[in-house]
């Protein structure tokens, strides 16, 4: 095992083979240990060359050279056959971000999800509840043929990584980003250019099918020379007496190259508008052309700066700098080795790395086999050894004594479990006691709330004051004095309720009730703007949900029949189903009120409209009480005419008599019983109740606090579903 973490990292090119080997030494020190480049016999894009055979040469040559059984072994796979996308992820638990990014994965990639190698990390600024993912996948084929070249030549490989990503782990660790805005990097190879953008936490990658071989054969073409021959014509141009013509000769190549680059340009910021590049970043040997960077400095109008070498290496070998443009891919792997990187997925088939991973643990396991087996053959030789010690005379008596205790315990333990079953059945009937009264104060929270709505229809501040006071007050001459201040009749009515009825005796002052009632008969009954109550019924139901929701409930089942992740497609669009929510149920009352008013039917209307109103927002108010269905409200003729509930056990209330009809010879004083006010006893009929509009208003109540609260020690167990079953079992609360 090596004393350091050292990685060697590998990349197959269409010219040569490069590899270094970097050592993060005890204190955290990085450096060059080792660095070699093996040229291949021929360009691999050449059309003649044997790509598999010289490839294999090289892979040889190069393990001839150096050893690296004592170190990790990253490699490179080419970027023209990779994807890289970035999407952002709703906030949801970590736990349900693999799920969503496999379904966005399955999208996103252009081929099927079987056939390609992905791998996703998660991204998120430090100032941003923002997170994304970004999805990283080549295609098995790619991955499968350049792992087949280090196979043959037993060369085991840990990562694989694609070579923009190394590309964009060089930048970020040797601080090559702008802090704001977009950098772009082109590593200029011999056949291709990648392009890699770093953009905050973003990344975006393209491969350009240019390099430095389209210059070489643009000489070629022009110049009637050989590749050899018109490649040293290229490297040496600038020194050339010809370098006017032979940069002419290039001068497409350029073109064309800084085209695509400004098109790449064009397309990111198309994709995001809010970015701008401020600065390019130049590798690869195709950068040691003469003019290159000034080239494209001028017609890309941003800054290129060309790599000279490598930040945090306290030590490197001398021929590093030579080579240092064509580098950047084998230390962004190096990087990952060692876990510098930020960007570390690992492209290596699961299959590989299970198999490596188990090879690495059999040794363990051998050992871990035989501590079991030396374990087992301990204690089986320690209880025969103790076995033949008890058995000894002289321990006989010793064992009876331990029997004994043992026996003990075991009854106090039985005891002990007998103890706890008994209280945590009595427990269990208290909590059962209790919960007959848990919601003993509902009902007088209903009625206080009924008569407060009222209150702040019918009846101004000042007199709300009076009414709460006057109960208390036991002064004659006060109460006067207080009923003198009130005006409504719903107020007076109220002060009416509260007086005892009396007569007065021969020289005594007229009882305070009768001159109220008087006061209220100066105004004729159908303009008193009182509301009387004349029942509230309830009925318990342990599900509040209206019809219509219970509809949509069934409809959201039949939905959820279908099988789960399903995908519906739509106009040529594929969306996920998702299940719908299932309609919460909430248990109470439905709550039935009839009322009547003497005032005509337009003014009762509008007066019972807000009544009803204020009722819903007053109920809404208390903690343990929700309004979850407002029926509304109808007259009582609306009511004996609409069709009867399919509610068997909805409470109706006795049906009101018939309007009153007189006979020849009947008086209009003579009034059935009736239709007869209490209050107002000697009332003809126009004053009587006859006239008075009634109605009834329905609306359900959830109850949604927890009613009377329990001892902290039975708090606990209150909520237990038993005890929940047990009272939604029960109904006609």
């Amino acid at each position: 095992m090596a004393a350091v973490n050292s990685v060697w990292g590998i990349d197959i090119g269409q010219c040569a083979l490069k590899a270094m080997k970097l050592v993060e030494q005890k204190d955290g020190q990085l450096q060059v240990e080792a660095f070699e480049v093996v040229e291949h016999s021929e360009v691999l894009s050449q059309p003649e060359a044997d790509a598999p055979l010289i490839i294999a040469t090289s892979i040889d040559e190069f393990l001839r050279r150096v050893d690296v059984s004592d170190s990790k072994v990253a490699v490179s796979v080419l970027g023209q056959s990779s994807f890289t996308r970035f999407v952002k992820l709703p906030p949801v638990e970590k736990s349900k971000i693999p799920d969503i990014v496999r379904f966005e994965a399955e999208q996103q990639i252009p081929f099927p999800i079987e056939e390609v190698i992905w791998r996703y990390q998660t991204f998120q600024d430090e100032d941003s509840p923002e997170v994304e993912a970004g999805i990283f996948a080549m295609k098995q084929v790619d991955v499968a043929e350049m792992l087949t070249y280090y196979a043959n030549a037993a060369l085991e490989v840990d990562i694989v990584q694609m070579a923009p990503l190394a590309l964009y782990n060089f930048m970020k660790h040797d601080d090559l980003v702008a802090p704001e805005g977009a950098t772009l990097l082109a590593d200029v190879g011999a056949d291709k250019t990648h392009l890699v953008v770093a953009d905050g936490n973003r990344i975006w990658t393209r491969t350009i099918q240019i390099g430095g071989n389209n210059f070489t054969e643009a000489l070629v073409k022009s110049f009637k020379l050989s590749f050899a021959k018109a490649e040293k014509l290229k490297r040496t141009a600038a020194a050339s007496k010809y370098a006017r013509q032979i940069f002419q000769v290039m001068r497409p190549v350029f073109a064309d190259l800084v085209q695509e680059i400004q098109r790449s340009i064009g397309y990111y910021t198309q994709l995001n508008r809010d970015s701008r590049f401020k600065s390019m970043i130049g590798m690869g040997n195709g950068f040691r052309l003469p003019g290159m960077q000034k080239y494209l400095e001028q017609n890309l109008n941003m800054p290129v700066t060309r790599i000279e070498g490598f930040k945090g290496l306290s030590a490197a070998p001398e021929n590093l700098k030579d080579h240092i443009l064509s580098l950047g891919v084998i230390y962004g792997l190096c990087l990952q080795g060692i876990g510098a990187a930020t960007v570390h997925t690992n492209l290596l088939p699961e299959t590989i790395a299970k198999k490596r991973l188990w090879g690495k643990k059999r040794p363990m396991f051998i050992a871990a086999a035989a501590c079991l087996l030396l374990a087992a053959g301990i204690f089986v030789f320690r209880s025969y050894a103790d076995r033949s010690v008890l058995q000894a005379p002289d321990q006989q008596e010793v064992l009876h004594q331990a029997q004994r205790v043992v026996d003990k315990l075991t009854t106090w333990d039985r005891d002990a479990g007998e103890i706890k079953a008994k209280v945590k059945n009595e427990e269990s009937q208290i909590v059962d006691f209790l919960s007959l009264r848990a919601y003993s104060r509902i009902w007088p929270a209903i009625n206080a709330r009924v008569a407060q709505s009222l209150r702040l229809i019918t009846t101004s501040d000042a007199e709300r004051q009076i009414l709460a006071g006057f109960p208390s007050e036991t002064d004659p001459e006060k109460r006067r004095a207080l009923a003198g201040q009130v005006r409504s009749p719903q107020a007076i009515l109220e002060l009416i309720a509260m007086l005892p009825a009396e007569s007065a005796g021969e020289g005594e002052e007229t009882p305070l009730r009768t001159q109220l009632i008087e006061e209220l008969k100066k105004t004729h009954r159908p303009q008193r703007d009182i509301i009387y109550f004349e029942s509230l019924t309830s009925e318990y139901m342990d599900d509040l949900t209206p019809k219509e929701e219970s509809d949509e409930s069934e409809a959201s089942r039949e939905t959820a029949m279908r099988p789960p992740g399903g995908l519906l497609r739509d106009r040529g669009r594929t969306t996920r189903q998702t299940r719908p929510t299932a309609v919460e149920k909430k248990r109470g009352f439905e709550i039935m009120i009839r009322v009547r008013t003497p005032l005509p039917k337009r003014q009762a209307d509008f007066r019972i409209g807000q009544f009803k109103d204020k009722l819903k927002e007053v109920i809404d108010s208390d903690a343990n009480l929700e309004v979850v269905g407002m029926v509304g409200y109808k007259t009582i003729e609306a009511e004996e005419s609409s069709t009867p509930s399919r509610r068997s056990t909805r409470v109706t209330p006795t049906p009101l008599p018939g309007r009153l009809e007189t006979t020849p010879g009947q008086s209009e004083t003579d009034i059935p019983d009736e239709y007869v006010d209490p209050l107002f006893s000697d009332e003809s009929k126009k004053e009587s109740m006859e006239n008075d509009t009634r109605y009834i208003l329905t609306l359900r109540v959830a109850v949604t606090g927890k009613g009377l609260k329990l001892p902290e020690s039975m708090a606990t167990r209150s909520e237990e579903p038993t005890v929940r079953s047990r009272w939604s079992g029960r109904s006609g609360r």
